[in-house]
């Protein structure tokens, strides 16, 4: 996880406590203190350290790996120089986020109060903060030591409630009472609040239109450079899809220790790309390793395992899945694992209707009225109703939730926006699709099984790959004889022909639709008699309603099941955690597992 916990201390104040809290941190044996500055110590866990540097000033620390975006728009992977970076907080954040990307979490302190969190702008590297006694503590996660911990930890309902709401929110929110969420690509204080540094909706408010292809070759391999460059080992995922093949021919191009590619295939005609995913591997010449899958039985245990970060998030709900990467990642010689994840978002994959406002402004390739008919056939539909349909007065930052499950109680308020979306809304409805798929696709970054195991790599989520898609015309991206015909065109030369000719995507909604319906004997009662229920969030009437095998194979309710469990799972994980910890502790500051 390459965790990291932060123990400030105030100016004048005891430092007792202070020295008192890094000894119960040290006496655990998971921790190493690598830098103590003004008012505060810095501890990076032992097995899987983060990269660690001194920031200029008073006191200042820069935990993760932070890259030259300006190298990576050259196609070229290069850290970040910090020299001449000044002394000034703020100033200093600023120049990370203008000139850096990665996966970092910046402290910040002048000499005039409590240090300030940077999260690099997607949130790739968790920040949190509390408080126990005089001592603030800025971490990753909550770490195994409940002495540290807030005294008045617990669940926090209303914003467990305010995530069913609106699904994305669990990248943003931190449901726990007492626990400060650090808000990626913002300079906060200690109560999470400060200037926003960073914000897609102003990257795509003047999107160019000159840009070539070829520049969004050079940024995609200028990333997949950082984050390869000096790994031991990595592979990557290799779906059969467009984007993932980007990424595997990124990491040929730019001489990656690219080991081989994994494809995981079910047992449905309409989700096994083997044929596309070999193709890929051939080109790249690494081997590939197929996956064959099982139908999926999803029990208790299983997600569970997923659910333990300061966040919930939905990387748990195929944890077969999950846990044969997390099992790759463990093995020698293997230190990363590259995803195609994002591209979808980025590249554009959608074509809805808002598009049409693109294709009559130009911006789109093959002209308007080419444009016209290609948004049309996509949707089986004619000119002229398209036409209407993308003029139509819409707002597309509304994202989803779990509403029709939802007590009546729990459903009373509207549901709350993600900051980047409440942005967005004075973009045109394309660009607002564009931003909502982007946090949509933010929980990839939360706590899993294999992000434990060892490093997972978005490109296609890095900074510069989005900055650079943001600032495109929608209509560029995403309108031309196949989809994402900007980034086919940039990779032109690099893909096997099946997949660059591809129209369509595997689709896995009915292997997760008869998962389900083969695992309601465990999911029934988890989700019925659970803490969701308990709390009166849930409408139990339509719950059970739905949880029949029937309804679940034949109606298109599966990714609002999984928000269920894995929402019901990560409160069952803290519910324990917290109880565990109201017992007894050990003299390290452990609980006594098995305590009333």
């Amino acid at each position: 996880m390459r965790d990291y916990l932060v123990i400030e201390t105030q100016a004048g104040s005891d430092l007792s406590a202070w020295r008192e809290a890094e000894s119960l941190v040290l006496a655990t044996g998971a921790w190493k203190k690598v830098a103590e500055r003004r008012w505060f110590s810095v501890f990076l866990e032992q097995a899987q350290p983060a990269t660690y540097r001194h920031l200029p000033g008073v006191g200042g620390s820069l935990i993760g790996e932070v890259f030259d975006v300006q190298a990576a728009r050259s196609g070229l992977g290069r850290d970040l120089e910090l020299m001449g970076f000044g002394t000034e907080p703020e100033g200093i954040a600023r120049r990370l986020v203008a000139r850096g990307f990665g996966r970092y979490v910046a402290i910040l302190n002048d000499d005039h109060g409590p240090a300030q969190v940077l999260r690099d702008p997607l949130g790739a590297m968790d920040a949190i903060g509390w408080r126990r006694g005089s001592l603030r503590f800025i971490g990753s996660r909550l770490p195994d030591l409940p002495a540290l911990w807030p005294a008045d930890l617990e669940i926090d309902w209303a914003q467990v409630a305010t995530i069913l709401r609106q699904k994305n929110l669990a990248s943003h929110l931190c449901p726990l009472v007492g626990v400060t969420s650090y808000p990626s690509g913002v300079l906060a204080g200690p109560e999470g609040r400060g200037p926003r540094l960073w914000s897609p909706a102003r990257l795509a408010a003047a999107p160019w239109r000159d840009a070539p292809p070829e520049a969004l070759r050079s940024v995609v391999d200028g990333v997949v450079a950082a984050w390869s460059y000096g790994r031991e080992g990595v592979f990557c995922e290799i779906s059969g899809g467009l984007d993932s093949a980007i990424v595997a021919s990124s990491l040929a191009q730019v001489q990656a220790p690219l080991i081989y590619g994994v494809n995981h295939t079910f047992p449905f005609a309409e989700s096994d790309e083997q044929v596309y995913a070999r193709a890929v591997a051939d080109r790249v010449g690494v081997p590939l390793v197929v996956v064959e899958r099982d139908m999926l039985r999803i029990e208790p245990e299983k997600l569970v395992a997923a659910a333990g970060g300061p966040r919930p998030n939905y990387l748990g709900g195929d944890p077969d899945h999950d846990a044969d990467l997390a099992a790759r990642l463990s093995q020698n010689g293997v230190e990363a694992m590259f995803t195609g994840r994002g591209g979808d978002a980025m590249l554009y994959q959608s074509a809805n209707p808002a598009l049409v406002r693109d294709v009559l402004a130009g911006a789109s390739a093959g002209g308007r009225l080419r444009g016209l008919e290609i948004l049309a056939r996509r949707h089986a539909t004619t000119v002229w109703s398209m036409l209407k349909r993308g003029l139509a007065n819409q707002d597309l930052t509304a994202g989803l939730g779990v509403q029709l499950f939802l007590s009546p109680a729990a459903a009373a308020r509207l549901p709350d926006l993600h900051p980047w979306l409440a942005e967005a809304r004075d973009l045109k409805p394309a660009k607002q699709l564009q931003v909502l798929a982007l946090v949509n696709g933010l929980s990839a970054f939360g706590e899993s099984q294999r992000s434990r195991s060892g490093l997972v790599i978005d490109p296609l989520m890095s900074q510069p790959v989005v900055e650079f898609c943001l600032s495109l015309a929608a209509g560029r991206l995403a309108v031309g004889a196949n989809d994402r015909p900007f980034a086919r065109c940039a990779f032109a030369d690099r893909l096997p022909e099946a997949v660059f000719a591809r129209r369509g995507k595997g689709a896995l909604s009915a292997y997760f639709a008869q998962s389900l319906a083969l695992s309601l004997d465990a999911v029934r009662p988890y989700l019925l008699e659970g803490e969701l229920a308990a709390a009166g969030l849930l409408d139990l009437a339509s719950l059970d309603a739905a949880l029949l095998p029937e309804r679940l194979i034949w109606t298109n309710l599966s990714s609002e099941i999984f928000i269920l469990l894995a929402l019901e799972a990560w409160v069952r994980c803290w519910r324990e955690r917290i109880a565990q910890a109201s017992g007894p502790t050990d003299q390290a500051g452990h609980y006594c597992v098995g305590t009333p």
